[in-house]
């Protein structure tokens, strides 16, 4: 179990939170098809996230690409929106970079990247959810948070920590390339 994983990885959280792009999301400002395109990105990433990494069946309501694409289809529906299929470069960085992790069966890195994105999830959700166009049904969990929490911290150890911060590190990546579509 991890003792300060979240310690250990807290400056990189910090400089992925301070993106501009992050700092939109939060603001309640943020266009309907930028976030259509923010819903895309993260549904190829949790997507191929999830389908490599193996968590105890208990655990598997944590999973959120079935409530990303969801949404998705919810601002289809409501702004009139079509994905077009122009994605960031990061995001097919990190489609690589999991399947590198996927070929030398590294569970515990895939461990460390749901530790981000998820947590990520069950932590500032909330108040994402109040602030971005649409239901954002992704930031909802059928479990109740402090059980998901406490269960999936058994999985965690301080050693993911590297692992971790190079997640933290895509997540950045994005912002910032999402951010530049913003001028």
């Amino acid at each position: 179990m991890s003792l300060k994983l979240k310690e250990l990885t807290w400056a990189h959280h910090q400089a992925a939170e301070r993106r501009a792009f992050a700092k939109v999301l939060l603001s309640g400002k943020i266009d309907p098809k930028l976030y259509h395109k923010f819903l895309c990105c993260q549904y190829l990433n949790y997507q191929i996230l999830e389908a490599h990494t193996e968590i105890p069946s208990h655990l598997l309501p944590i999973r959120r690409e079935s409530r990303i694409w969801t949404d998705i289809r919810e601002l289809e529906r409501e702004y009139n929106l079509v994905p077009d299929g122009n994605y960031p470069p990061s995001v097919q960085k990190y489609h690589d970079h999991i399947l590198k992790l996927v070929e030398k069966q590294d569970q515990h890195g895939l461990l460390a990247h749901m530790y981000v994105r998820h947590f990520g999830e069950l932590h500032g959700g909330q108040m994402i959810k109040k602030k971005v166009p649409g239901s954002g049904h992704m930031y909802e969990f059928e479990l109740e948070k402090p059980y998901l929490i406490e269960e999936f911290r058994k999985l965690l150890d301080d050693s993911m920590a590297e692992e971790a911060k190079i997640c933290f590190d895509f997540a950045s990546q994005l912002f910032d390339e999402l951010s530049a579509e913003m001028s």
